[in-house]
């Protein structure tokens, strides 16, 4: 799948490139050393490389079949080889490729072509189909695909507005589990075998629109990585800091609670490290919880506290979804201290206005800017449906006040995983993950209701969140058009 036309390309000008310009005026663009070629990371992209003269700027467009045409950002040319990368393409498809470089002294065009392979047939029938239309273009799901054997591949993979799946990124014999775009625009994933307590190693790539790895995140020996947060801090679009939970493997006497004498549980810690990757920061939760803390008694997993979440305050300080203790936690971010406590057994808040007396099992808590609470309840203290919930807190008079909330009707049952996402334009994206079902609401109106299927009509598929993007290609250098 690559062509390679240096020489003798069309070249679409509207005047002979440099014929009759007045002295000192700048020269018509010129391209050459053109190589197309498909993208092994992802068979709906292609990468087009090319020389160029006079030029400050460059972009790719392309023209499918019937209505299957689009653009490329406008990158900045660089001296010797320039490369775009084309996204968002479908899957045994050929395209017409233009290749568009502008300047002061006008714009140059060259023709190309591409054809692209077919989807790997682990993902080649999967739709986010429903009714209505997401108010974002792009939205990204990690699929929790029926083979979990140690050789099966995971994948992240985003749909269009339509539901079709327009980019991919294949995990060979792991699992992607977290997944998100970072303010850079790149992605960051969760790799490994994991969900939260077993002895293995795993770790977060960081992936450029491409898929090619930028950087890797991870906890040091003898910690293993969580894989269900991870936050990075910028400073522009340079990472300043990586917050992310990990956990170590120990033995606990749970015969108190009902459970073994000896029982080997995971149980965690907070960890920020620094821009060289240095450890700066770890809380324990061992320093602060016991066994008898667990919501349930004794632990059903494997694990004593299980961080479901991880973000931060208005203030820079963590809040936690310790989803094992029904608690939503804020903790110091200097200090380590406990700030607040909400939820659990050691609850310090009266919640107000909310018919089913707080939350439990909770997942992708995080603070809004006004200082409000947004979570996915999946409710498993009572195994009933799950719904998105915004509480408004008081830390001085220690209420926490719902203010709104998402429950579908007829319920949805979805015991594990989810997520909610504030929208810029004010909506919310909830994604029901254990049932594989995702909403846009806009107050009390439901905008978008789709289901992750395989093929049309067919069961549900579930998946750890639903987070809508604000572009494909993430963030590139601004370039003058």
């Amino acid at each position: 799948m690559k062509t390679s036309l240096a020489i003798g390309l069309a070249i679409v000008c509207c005047a002979a490139c440099g014929d009759g310009l007045a002295p000192g005026a700048a020269s018509r663009p010129a391209i050459s050393g053109v190589v197309v070629a498909g993208n092994h990371n992802n068979v709906l992209s292609a990468t087009v490389t090319f020389s160029s003269t006079g030029a400050d700027s460059a972009r790719v467009r392309y023209l499918g079949r019937a209505g299957d045409t689009g653009s490329t950002p406008f990158v900045r040319t660089r001296a010797g080889l320039t490369r775009v990368v084309v996204l968002g393409l479908r899957p045994s498809a050929r395209y017409s490729l233009a290749i568009e470089a502008a300047g002061g002294g006008g714009a140059t065009t060259v023709t190309d072509s591409i054809a692209t392979e077919p989807l790997p047939a682990a993902i080649e029938s999967l739709r986010l189909r429903g009714s209505g239309g997401p108010s974002s273009a792009f939205t990204l799901a990690v699929p929790i695909l029926s083979d979990t054997s140690a050789g099966a591949d995971g994948y992240i993979v985003v749909f269009d507005s339509v539901g079709d799946l327009r980019w991919y990124h294949r995990f060979p014999g792991l699992w992607p589990v977290e997944a998100k775009q970072q303010p850079n625009g790149n992605l960051t994933v969760y790799v490994g075998r994991s969900y939260g307590w077993q002895p293995v190693g795993g770790h977060f790539e960081e992936l450029a629109a491409d898929g090619a790895v930028v950087r890797t995140y991870g906890a040091p020996d003898p910690y293993f990585t969580d894989p269900h947060e991870l936050v990075l801090s910028f400073t522009d679009t340079v990472v300043t800091a990586a917050h992310l939970l990990s956990y170590q493997l120990q033995r606990f006497d749970l015969s108190a609670v009902g459970g073994a004498k000896d029982a080997l549980l995971a149980a965690h810690s907070i960890e920020r490290h620094d821009a060289a990757g240095a450890t700066v920061f770890r809380w324990r939760s061992l320093d602060h919880f016991t066994a008898q803390d667990f919501a349930a008694g004794a632990p059903p997993i494997p694990d004593i506290d299980h961080p479901s979440s991880l973000s931060l305050d208005r203030d820079g300080n963590y809040i936690v979804s310790f989803q094992g203790l029904n608690e939503i936690t804020d903790i110091d971010a200097n200090t380590g201290a406990i700030r607040w406590r909400l939820g659990g057994r050691n609850n310090q808040f009266q919640i107000v206005a909310d018919s089913l007396g707080g939350f439990s099992g909770q997942h992708n808590v995080q603070m809004l800017q006004n200082g409000h609470l947004l979570l996915m309840d999946n409710h498993i203290r009572t195994r009933g449906p799950a719904r998105a919930v915004e509480y408004a807190l008081d830390t001085q008079a220690m209420t926490a006040t719902l203010v709104w909330e998402y429950r579908p009707t007829p319920g949805v049952i979805s015991m594990s995983m989810g997520s909610v996402q504030r929208l810029a334009n004010g909506s919310t994206l909830v994604g029901f993950g254990a049932a594989g079902r995702v909403a846009e609401v806009a107050g009390d109106m439901v905008t978008w209701s789709a289901t992750l299927a395989a093929n049309e009509g067919g069961s549900p598929i579930p998946f750890y969140r639903a987070v809508a993007l604000r572009s494909l290609w993430g963030l590139v250098p601004a370039a003058r058009r």
